[in-house]
Protein backbone atom coordinates (compact mmCIF):
# COMPACT_ATOMS: atom_id res chain seq x y z
CA UNK A 1 0.00 0.00 0.00
CA UNK A 2 1.34 3.32 -0.72
CA UNK A 3 1.74 6.20 1.43
CA UNK A 4 0.60 9.50 0.09
CA UNK A 5 2.83 12.58 -0.33
CA UNK A 6 1.02 14.47 2.60
CA UNK A 7 1.49 12.16 5.20
CA UNK A 8 5.26 11.66 4.50
CA UNK A 9 5.52 15.15 4.76
CA UNK A 10 4.32 15.03 8.10
CA UNK A 11 6.42 12.37 9.05
CA UNK A 12 9.37 14.00 7.60
CA UNK A 13 8.52 17.67 10.12
CA UNK A 14 7.76 15.34 12.74
CA UNK A 15 11.78 14.26 13.05
CA UNK A 16 12.59 17.93 11.89
CA UNK A 17 13.89 17.53 8.42
CA UNK A 18 12.34 19.26 5.48
CA UNK A 19 9.15 18.20 4.19
CA UNK A 20 10.09 18.31 0.54
CA UNK A 21 13.00 15.85 0.59
CA UNK A 22 13.49 14.70 4.36
CA UNK A 23 17.36 15.40 4.26
CA UNK A 24 17.72 19.00 5.41
CA UNK A 25 17.30 20.23 8.53
CA UNK A 26 13.84 22.41 9.33
CA UNK A 27 15.02 24.33 11.90
CA UNK A 28 17.88 26.61 12.53
CA UNK A 29 17.18 26.73 16.05
CA UNK A 30 15.37 25.35 18.99
CA UNK A 31 12.26 26.43 17.63
CA UNK A 32 13.46 28.98 15.05
CA UNK A 33 12.58 27.72 10.85
CA UNK A 34 15.60 27.58 8.67
CA UNK A 35 15.13 30.27 5.89
CA UNK A 36 15.16 26.96 3.17
CA UNK A 37 16.39 23.26 2.91
CA UNK A 38 20.37 23.59 2.29
CA UNK A 39 19.62 20.13 0.38
CA UNK A 40 16.81 21.04 -1.85
CA UNK A 41 16.41 24.43 -1.78
CA UNK A 42 13.29 24.21 -0.58
CA UNK A 43 11.23 27.64 0.49
CA UNK A 44 10.27 25.78 4.09
CA UNK A 45 10.84 29.54 5.74
CA UNK A 46 7.42 30.48 4.48
CA UNK A 47 5.33 28.19 6.08
CA UNK A 48 3.71 30.33 9.44
CA UNK A 49 3.14 27.76 11.86
CA UNK A 50 1.95 30.47 14.66
CA UNK A 51 0.13 28.88 17.38
CA UNK A 52 -0.54 25.98 16.38
CA UNK A 53 2.13 23.94 17.95
CA UNK A 54 1.49 25.26 21.56
CA UNK A 55 -2.19 25.05 21.44
CA UNK A 56 -1.55 21.85 19.93
CA UNK A 57 1.21 20.79 22.94
CA UNK A 58 -0.85 22.05 25.61
CA UNK A 59 -4.14 20.35 24.32
CA UNK A 60 -2.28 16.81 24.08
CA UNK A 61 -0.38 17.15 27.42
CA UNK A 62 -3.19 18.76 29.55
CA UNK A 63 -4.96 15.22 29.74
CA UNK A 64 -2.35 13.85 30.89
CA UNK A 65 -0.71 15.82 33.41
CA UNK A 66 -4.46 16.45 35.07
CA UNK A 67 -4.29 12.60 35.54
CA UNK A 68 -1.17 12.61 36.90
CA UNK A 69 -2.26 15.37 39.46
CA UNK A 70 -5.05 13.39 40.49
CA UNK A 71 -2.32 10.06 41.05
CA UNK A 72 -0.07 12.06 43.01
CA UNK A 73 -2.35 13.79 45.21
CA UNK A 74 -3.36 9.83 46.38
CA UNK A 75 -0.14 9.45 47.27
CA UNK A 76 0.06 11.55 50.44
CA UNK A 77 2.69 9.11 51.86
CA UNK A 78 4.78 11.11 49.49
CA UNK A 79 6.37 14.79 50.55
CA UNK A 80 3.89 17.41 49.32
CA UNK A 81 7.53 18.81 47.62
CA UNK A 82 8.57 15.74 46.11
CA UNK A 83 5.22 15.53 44.53
CA UNK A 84 5.46 19.30 42.81
CA UNK A 85 9.10 18.73 41.62
CA UNK A 86 8.18 15.77 39.82
CA UNK A 87 5.01 17.15 38.02
CA UNK A 88 7.10 20.22 37.36
CA UNK A 89 10.30 18.22 36.00
CA UNK A 90 7.62 16.04 33.97
CA UNK A 91 5.57 19.05 32.57
CA UNK A 92 8.60 21.37 31.35
CA UNK A 93 10.49 18.23 30.13
CA UNK A 94 7.29 16.84 28.23
CA UNK A 95 6.83 20.37 26.76
CA UNK A 96 10.51 20.97 25.53
CA UNK A 97 10.44 17.38 23.74
CA UNK A 98 7.36 18.00 22.20
CA UNK A 99 6.84 21.35 20.93
CA UNK A 100 9.57 21.10 18.29
CA UNK A 101 8.11 17.86 17.34
CA UNK A 102 4.89 18.98 16.90
CA UNK A 103 6.07 22.32 15.24
CA UNK A 104 7.76 20.14 13.07
CA UNK A 105 4.31 18.06 12.23
CA UNK A 106 2.21 21.42 11.76
CA UNK A 107 4.49 22.62 8.91
CA UNK A 108 5.09 18.79 7.47
CA UNK A 109 0.66 19.08 6.99
CA UNK A 110 0.76 22.88 6.15
CA UNK A 111 3.46 21.79 3.22
CA UNK A 112 1.31 18.88 2.45
CA UNK A 113 -1.83 21.03 2.10
CA UNK A 114 0.08 23.82 -0.70
CA UNK A 115 -1.41 23.50 -4.00
CA UNK A 116 0.76 21.55 -6.53
CA UNK A 117 2.94 24.05 -8.64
Amino acid sequence: MAVSPSLISVFRGLRGRCPECGKGRLFAGYLKQAPGCSVCGAATGEIAAEDGPPWLTVLMLGPLLAALTFIAARHEDWPLWMRLAGLGTFAVGAVLILLPRIKGGLIGVLWGMRPPA
